[in-house]
């Protein structure tokens, strides 16, 4: 996972997918209640991130799947900073005015607003407030 996180870094989306989806993949060997959900959720937010950078923008709402399912009390600052990450790569001109975009944009930003964190005053703040 931190591979992947580095290669966001980068910009190199391609690299950077194959690393979070190799972190997917072992983390999917252990026992469903064995499975860390925090990592599994940073695991799968740069999964969407690195898919984003390619313009896959269904791929990064199929990533998004697991996280959006994540319960509120899970649902910590890193996850939420991550979030916000990937909503800020769907204004890059290009995508962020297709209907996809937008949707996800939404969910994320509903999600985010949500989340226990940001109702408790956590200074991670929504993507369209950075």
């Amino acid at each position: 996972m931190s591979n992947a996180t580095t290669c966001l870094l980068l910009r190199d989306g391609l690299r950077a997918e194959e690393y979070a989806e190799s972190a997917l993949d072992t983390l999917s060997t252990l026992p469903t209640e064995e499975q860390p959900i925090v990592v599994a959720g940073l695991a799968a937010v740069d999964l969407a991130r690195a898919r984003l950078l390619r313009d896959e923008i269904e791929g990064a709402q199929e990533a998004l799947t697991r996280v959006f399912q994540v319960p509120p009390h899970w649902r910590s600052s890193g996850l939420m900073e991550r979030l916000a990450a990937a909503r800020i790569e769907l204004t890059r001109p290009g995508i962020s005015t297709s209907p996809a975009a937008l949707s996800l944009a939404e969910q994320i930003e509903t999600y985010s607003a949500l989340s226990p964190t940001r109702r408790l005053g956590a200074t991670n703040p929504l993507a369209i407030e950075a």
